[in-house]
């Protein structure tokens, strides 16, 4: 990793801006994990929850097949989350697990179709839906903080710090958690960091998100 790329001040700059706002957008990830983390949530307003968090990270936008449903179209995925959720919560990220990286791959996928199913006929016709690898591990994100977001910015970050991304692979998700491995001293002092001033415990993957979701972002804004 290049030794600029310092992940501590990467994490608190990402952070500092939720923390001198108490609305800023970034909080839409905080209220939808905490609430799935909840000992009996409802579902319907977890589905809730979930819809503005990702309204808040741009999945709601004109293209999106979701700016034409209700909130209610991610009940079967919420479902299916909530049954799960306790053995990602569970999940110690700080060991190589070859068969959780099968898991989550898999889960991905399944994310994915149960999109596509939930897709109703409308007029005899079956509506066209695209679930991208960012829809889906952006839901991932905001409900069990299980995997990044592979949006651009975190893509960006991946090829600057040398991973590269060519494909949402199993490869791809041993290398980043390999990085965690790694580096999880420097996300444990991030998180303690981040505990100690928010009161929030924030999972390894989000943290992850956090680090090359920044870099990528503050490379674009030099650019532009």
């Amino acid at each position: 990793m290049k030794e600029e790329f310092n992940i501590v001040e990467y994490i608190k700059r990402y952070y500092e801006l939720s923390a001198h706002d108490p609305n800023h957008r970034y909080k839409s990830w905080e209220h939808c994990y905490s609430y799935f983390t909840e000992n009996q949530p409802n579902i319907e307003i977890a589905c809730l929850h979930l819809a503005f968090f990702l309204a808040s990270w741009g999945m709601y936008r004109g293209s999106s097949f979701l700016l034409q449903k209700d909130y209610l179209i991610h009940k079967k995925a919420v479902e299916h989350l909530l049954s799960i959720r306790k053995s990602y919560g569970q999940h110690d990220y700080s060991r190589k697990d070859p068969k959780f990286v099968e898991e989550l791959h898999h889960l991905i996928n399944l994310i994915k179709k149960i999109y596509v199913d939930s897709i109703e006929i409308v007029n005899g016709t079956t509506q066209q839906v695209n679930v991208t690898n960012t829809l889906a591990t952006k839901i991932l994100l905001g409900s069990l903080g299980c995997v990044p977001a592979f949006d651009r910015f975190f893509v960006e970050g991946l090829r600057l710090v040398g991973l590269g991304y060519y494909n949402l692979d199993k490869r791809k998700l041993t290398s980043i958690f390999d990085f965690y491995i790694k580096h999880q001293g420097e996300f444990d002092e991030a998180n303690k960091y981040i505990l100690n001033k928010g009161g929030i415990n924030y999972p390894p993957m989000k943290l992850v998100d956090m680090f090359f979701w920044q870099i990528g972002y503050e490379q674009a804004a030099d650019i532009e």
